[in-house]
């Protein structure tokens, strides 16, 4: 039981909590930015958080958002976006969002990796599987460039028939075999030495300087082309299925062992880089200003104010935090009621 004169200055209290929340609140955002931001300047990163802090909620966050419902949602309406393409009535094209510049730098990158890739595409060479799938293509591109020469020598006078007589001299000494089954079998006994050779193809071409030109060709062809939705090329089921899919990829290597050892080393050496500078330090590298985060929180606590005002809501909650401390003892002893 509170004392009236207790419940006056409650009843004060909030009537000019409530004023300058919806008269005053640029004003009052300013101030609390800026004295969050002075404090900021006195305190180092390495006094509010550590590592353990910053790998504890890093690894929270990201074994409960994936698989939450909001992020299957996203992912859904996500999938939606992508599939129908841009909605604004204007049109967009691969230039507007990669520019050449960086295009180009990338490609330097890529092509620097040359030698990492050899060694990458070497290794390969241990996968049967994947030596098998080389035999065949080499089988195949032999096979073709065969029948292919075979068709132009047969519009040739006199060459088609030579063409003829040897295939016909080969069937009678190995058969009916196909040239591309003969190729094929070949290839399958060296499938080793076909993946070391497509590997010494890939590798020479991404080193040939017209490699370089040709990325920025191919580029350059879409460049001013329109960015469209994935309609073409799938259905808006197959869009969905597919953002599922990553997301459960997602969902499982998020938690996983490797992945936290790489957060808490992220963790780790960016806290050990700002641990001693101070908090304010770290907010300007990270491009933030006291105007900007003045602006965004007063629009998005003005909209917060205004929808708690409107349902009734504002005024007891800002009484349900201001009371305790009107009805405490100690309160009450100072005003001697």
């Amino acid at each position: 039981m509170t004392s009236p004169t207790a419940d006056r200055l409650l009843d004060a209290q909030v009537a000019w909590v409530l004023a300058r929340l919806e008269d005053d609140l640029p004003t009052l955002v300013a101030e609390e930015v800026a004295s969050l931001l002075a404090v900021g300047q006195r305190l180092t990163v390495g006094a509010l958080v550590d590592a353990d802090d910053v790998f504890a909620l890093i690894s929270d966050v990201l074994e409960r958002v994936p698989p939450s419902t909001a992020a299957s949602t996203f992912t859904a309406v996500l999938a939606e976006v992508l599939h129908a393409g841009p909605a604004d009535g204007e049109e967009h094209t691969l230039g507007d969002v990669v520019s050449r510049e960086h295009v180009e730098a990338l490609t330097d990158a890529a092509l620097a990796g040359t030698d990492t890739l050899k060694d990458a595409l070497d290794d390969l060479t241990r996968s049967p599987a994947v030596a098998a799938v080389a035999g065949r293509f080499m089988a195949r591109v032999v096979s073709e460039v065969v029948q292919t020469n075979r068709a132009m020598a047969e519009k040739l006078p006199g060459l088609g028939s030579l063409v003829s007589f040897g295939a016909g001299a080969a069937g009678k000494v190995i058969g009916a075999t196909q040239v591309d089954a003969l190729v094929g079998a070949a290839a399958g006994q060296g499938a080793g030495f076909a993946v070391r050779r497509l590997n010494a193809i890939v590798v020479d071409t991404l080193r040939d300087p017209g490699t370089r030109a040709a990325v920025l060709e191919v580029y350059g062809l879409y460049a001013d082309q329109p960015l469209t939705g994935l309609q073409r090329a799938m259905t808006l089921e197959q869009a969905q299925h597919l953002a599922g899919l990553v997301q459960d990829v997602v969902i499982d290597a998020a938690p996983s062992a490797p992945v936290q050892a790489l957060v808490r080393a992220v963790a780790e050496g960016f806290v050990a880089t700002y641990a001693d500078h101070p908090v304010s330090e770290l907010v300007a590298d990270l491009g933030v200003d006291a105007e900007a985060v003045t602006a965004h929180v007063t629009t998005l606590a003005a909209r917060a104010i205004t929808a708690a005002r409107e349902a009734g809501e504002l005024e007891p909650m800002v009484r349900s935090r201001l009371a305790p401390f009107w009805e405490s003892p100690e309160v009450a002893a100072l005003l001697g009621d």
